[in-house]
């Protein structure tokens, strides 16, 4: 199965789970909330509560995991019908996810116990669940082979961007991001020292203007196309 093939598998099975289990958690009743695109829905770090059935919309977000040189960062989409972070039930840890609207978002909010009590009650909805996390590991792991072999450039962009599209709107054109290079470093997945070097050539370039403690992004769309 090629690459596009695992990803569609996960988020039709991820679409088969919520049809499923919307009955069981009463999700027609509950109200649907309009998120503004570029809204931070979840930060990495945050105990995870509540879980989305995105009605329309689609979400990005990244993985923190340890890899040889900082924290691996990997890419992760949903989009209509999915349930967002379901890898986070039945755990009490903190999330790893930041998960931002990369559009208008539609979704509604179900408390994380309901869930996992609703699973637990229906053992077909456990049988959804466990066939629908061995096709987003298929995905991830695919994922993960791709953000390895990009380079310091891409994954500095990337994370920029991430970064920008969870940060207030910008007054004018120019993006105020709050991070040191240590945090960059560690979305990024690489050295601290690779990355002020990389941020210092898309200074020189024109692409932003650093300041101690943050990084001002002068042309978002420009950094996008190297991502």
């Amino acid at each position: 199965m090629n690459p596009s093939n695992r990803v569609a598998d996960s988020r039709e099975r991820s679409r088969q789970l919520a049809l499923r289990l919307a009955p069981f958690v009463n999700l027609t009743g509950r109200p649907v909330l309009t998120i503004a695109a570029g809204t931070t829905l979840m930060w990495a770090g945050e105990k995870v509560t509540r879980m989305a059935f995105l009605d329309t919309g689609h979400v990005d977000g990244v993985l923190h995991l340890q890899g040889a040189d900082g924290g691996l960062v990997i890419p992760i989409t949903f989009g209509d019908g999915e349930l967002i972070a379901l890898s986070r039930l039945f755990g009490e840890e903190p999330g790893q996810l930041d998960l931002v609207a990369a559009t208008e978002l539609h979704v509604r909010w179900v408390p994380a116990v309901e869930v996992e009590r609703a699973l637990l009650q229906q053992q077909e909805l456990l049988v959804l669940l466990v066939q629908f996390m061995a096709a987003r590991l298929r995905e991830v792991q695919l994922r993960e082979a791709g953000w390895v072999e990009r380079g310091v450039h891409e994954r500095v962009c990337a994370a920029l961007v991430r970064l920008a599209r969870g940060s207030p709107p910008p007054s004018g054109s120019r993006w105020l991001i709050v991070a040191t290079h240590e945090d960059l470093a560690a979305r990024c997945g690489v050295s601290r020292p690779k990355v002020s070097g990389e941020l210092k050539r898309l200074e020189k370039a024109g692409w932003l203007r650093l300041d101690r403690g943050a990084i001002e992004i002068l042309d978002l769309d420009g950094i996008l196309r190297r991502a």
